[in-house]
């Protein structure tokens, strides 16, 4: 028994169908986009600015000590995670 061998089909591709894929490639990735850009402007909450506290507020100095305190705080804490952070990677 002699076995035939089978004959290798062609990559060749018209220049109509190779064209088309681009098109519909090109269609894709614009539609990808603009899916991609309405998710990023409505995903967006803007960050509201602090109007801070106004002039004729009763008891305004009291109010800013407190946010400085605050603040102060919120500070200390972050370095202090900073330095046991480090700490833990010193061990």
């Amino acid at each position: 028994m002699v076995m035939k061998s089978k004959k290798i089909k062609s990559k060749r591709v018209s220049l109509k169908k190779k064209y088309k894929v681009v098109r519909k490639v090109k269609e894709h990735n614009r539609k990808k986009a603009k899916e991609a850009k309405k998710l990023r402007l409505s995903g967006k909450n803007k960050v509201e600015k602090d109007p801070g506290i106004p002039n004729n507020w009763p008891f305004k100095e009291h109010e800013l000590k407190v946010l400085e305190t605050r603040r102060t705080k919120a500070i200390e804490e972050l370095e202090q995670k900073k330095v046991e952070r480090k700490e833990r990677l010193n061990e």
